[in-house]
């Protein structure tokens, strides 16, 4: 009767956790992986309501599609936590597919052939040990990649990855240490290690969510303050930390008696590639744009999104010859690297202007506006050429 009681209790528990994760997906549908975490933890829990109607239902539904249900939740779960963590080229979740396939057969085998409950509990118990490294793995390394490319997220606790990093490493042992207890006896006997099991399950599905719902709340947070500093579309600085950033340059050329340019960099064909592909593939481009841009400048140099299709690089202690060199080098990359889609070249069509500063003439709105007038100049100059 106690593992009855338990075993309602953990239906009740996945079926409200599952409910949780679907509404913390619809509360952040902008963050990866969430859809497929909240469908994959809802498959499990329908194959945990299955398993607990063992008895009353036929063995095809209480066992064999319950545990199928159960073990092929976690592998949308998986790959939703890939996704989160920038991980969706991994071969896990195929990997974890095939071995999923041969556990199935071996469930259907030791239930209708050769009807063996302790077989099946080892085969689901090496199904969910592999499953647990598998998430170990991912969460390892997604946050160390994420700490490598989002400085952010380095002084981020991380909470709710370390959580069910933890989460993880103690389902894999413990449920391999249960499976040795184990008498191969039904959910619903009064067997310890049995009780032990549910017990586990129930906290392990509370905590999985806990921990999916804070590592949610925690990237919100990073892209917060993100959004705060860089652009949340080229991912380089925005405008407002643009200058910041640039007025504590200009203050150590002041002091060193160092020369100054500002480059301000216009894509001019941004409306019609966005009237004839769309926004995201003009997003995509400016990205790109970004990327061959930051590939040409030095660690000191500050670059940053000025406006919809403008872009400012500061380039201190580089005098007019320096920024003229810069300058050909950004339209060699731009010009040598284009942009794809869908097999078709997209050309980026730009303008750059420059102006150059020394000593008392170091100001930023006043180089800003000058940039300004001459970018407007080289538009007036091109159209001129057009119409001649």
């Amino acid at each position: 009767m106690e593992n009855q009681t338990l075993t309602i209790a953990l239906v009740l528990v996945s079926l409200i956790t599952g409910l949780a994760l679907l509404v913390n997906w619809a509360s952040n549908r902008h963050v990866p992986g969430l859809l497929k975490i909240a469908l994959g933890y809802s498959a499990t829990s329908i194959g945990i309501l299955l398993v607990s109607l063992q008895g009353s239902l036929t063995p095809i539904l209480s066992i064999l599609i319950a545990n199928a249900l159960i073990m092929g939740g976690r592998i949308p779960v998986l790959m939703g936590l890939a996704n989160f963590w920038n991980q969706e080229k991994t071969r896990l979740p195929l990997f974890c597919f095939i071995w999923f396939l041969g556990t199935m057969a071996g469930f259907y085998y030791f239930t209708f052939v050769d009807e063996s409950m302790l077989w099946r509990i080892r085969i689901y118990t090496v199904m969910m040990v592999i499953f647990s490294a598998c998430v170990v793995y991912i969460l390892a390394k997604g946050l160390k990649i994420e700490r490598k490319l989002r400085p952010i997220m380095a002084i981020t606790t991380n909470f709710g990855a370390y959580l069910l990093l933890t989460l993880s490493c103690f389902t894999a042992v413990t449920e391999f240490i249960l499976m040795l207890f184990r008498d191969g006896q039904p959910i619903s006997s009064s067997e310890e290690a049995t009780t032990l099991l549910l017990l586990g399950s129930i906290v392990n599905m509370i905590i999985f969510t806990l921990g999916v719902i804070i590592m949610t709340m925690e990237e919100l947070a990073v892209e917060y303050q993100e959004n705060a500093i860089y652009d949340p579309i080229t991912t380089i600085l925005n405008h407002r930390t643009f200058l910041e950033v640039s007025n504590r340059v200009l203050g150590v050329a002041l002091r060193y008696t160092k020369p100054v340019s500002l480059l301000t960099i216009e894509v001019t064909n941004l409306d019609e590639i966005v009237d004839q592909y769309g926004v995201k593939v003009g997003n995509k481009m400016l990205r790109h744009f970004a990327l061959m841009a930051t590939d040409r400048r030095r660690n000191e140099d500050v670059l940053a999104r000025s406006s919809y299709n403008e872009f400012r690089m500061l380039l201190p202690g580089v005098d007019e010859e320096g920024a003229q060199v810069v300058i050909r080098k950004i339209e060699a990359s731009l010009l040598g690297e284009e942009y794809i889609y869908r097999g078709k070249s997209i050309k980026t069509e730009f303008l750059i202007s420059s102006t150059t500063k020394r000593e008392e003439d170091l100001h930023l709105q006043q180089m800003l506006q000058e940039g300004e007038v001459e970018l407007f100049k080289l538009k007036h100059a091109r159209e001129n050429r057009e119409f001649s």
